[in-house]
């Protein structure tokens, strides 16, 4: 399967591993391709961008403008060396704690059409204070990609978690290995939604992907932790 990330095969740290750009095509029709008339000609806010990939992506997509807030400059830095294309400079990556960068512009009284959660939802330990800071910006459309608790009861997962690893979260405290996140239910999750007025609709992984899996085990575990895509939209708005 060819797609729009096939271009990494060229740059590290993917150059080495064709799975994971695989996988990066394969997530793209869960968490982009479902919402193309949303992404297209909006401003869109991409928390926790890590390298740009995503941003670089919904901008591939049609976005008008993509803002991608990322801790890391060292991933930050690596989005240059990304094709220049005609819809890349409609990306503006910036550095800086994704709670500081949403009051920031919540306080400015920035709008964004689309806010993108792409696999950070799960690496946070005040998923209400987030999801809160976004309503502020008034978007008609959160995506969510994230592990989920499945289990029929609203709760919330903490678990601790490495730093090194440029995947996970960053931590505040200067000098520790690891910090704190947790994983919500997806019940958890709706009662969150339903909160702040929203709306939580689940992606279908089986009807997009079919049998076609590789790379996407998480998103099909048999488990009491399983990978999801939700979205969210003002209650009533469909």
């Amino acid at each position: 399967m060819s797609g729009l990330f096939d271009f990494l095969a060229e740059l590290p740290p993917y150059d080495d591993n064709a799975t994971t750009i695989y996988r990066l095509n394969q997530r793209h029709r869960l968490i982009i391709d479902p919402f193309g008339p949303q992404i297209e000609g909006a401003r869109v806010l991409d928390i926790a961008a890590h390298d740009g990939r995503w941003s670089y992506a919904l901008a591939a997509a049609g976005a008008a403008e993509v803002v991608g807030v990322e801790a890391r400059p060292e991933l930050v830095a690596r989005f240059d060396a990304f094709p220049d294309t005609d819809f890349k400079p409609r990306v503006r990556l910036t550095c800086g704690d994704l709670f500081a960068d949403l009051e920031a512009r919540g306080a400015a009284g920035e709008r964004f059409d689309v806010v993108a959660l792409y696999g950070i939802f799960y690496h946070v330990m005040d998923h209400f204070r987030l999801l809160s800071l976004i309503r502020a910006l008034a978007p008609g459309l959160v995506i969510i990609d994230s592990e989920f608790i499945v289990q029929d009861n609203a709760m919330i997962q903490v678990l601790k978690e490495e730093v090194s690893n440029p995947l996970n979260a960053v931590t505040e405290v200067e000098g520790r290995s690891h910090t704190v996140v947790g994983v919500p239910s997806r019940r958890a999750t709706e009662f969150m939604a339903e909160a702040l007025n929203l709306d939580c609709a689940w992606i279908d992984h089986d009807l997009i992907l079919g049998e076609d899996r590789r790379g996407m085990h998480d998103y099909f575990r048999d488990g009491r932790k399983v990978r999801h895509v939700c979205a969210l939209s003002p209650a009533g708005q469909g």
